[in-house]
């Protein structure tokens, strides 16, 4: 395993650190898992890429949920309207999606 260092803003640190806390998980394993989706958000499929981007963004928690026929699909999407620019954004991609 290679090291990495890295100079952060005190305020990025903080909010690491706190994320970390809040997910009863090191730093380092926050950050990892950060800087692994965002290698990612620029590759593979377009669900990929939207998923990528949403765990480097903090957004993505895993669910044990049952499959979903399209139009419940259409309807969830529906229901998360309004919810932050950064979902929004993540979800208009999914809208896209046939």
């Amino acid at each position: 395993m290679k090291q990495l260092l890295l100079r952060v803003p005190e305020e990025l640190h903080r909010r690491l650190v706190a994320r970390a806390r809040r997910e009863g998980r090191s730093l380092n394993a926050v950050a990892t898992e950060i800087l692994d989706a965002a290698a990612d958000a620029d590759s593979g499929d377009r669900r990929s890429q939207v998923r990528a981007a949403a765990a480097a963004a903090g957004m993505l928690r895993t669910v044990n949920a049952r499959p979903a026929s399209s139009a419940r699909r259409r309807r969830i999407i529906e229901s998360t309207r309004g919810l932050g620019s950064q979902i929004d954004q993540l979800l208009a991609r999914e809208r896209e999606r046939p």
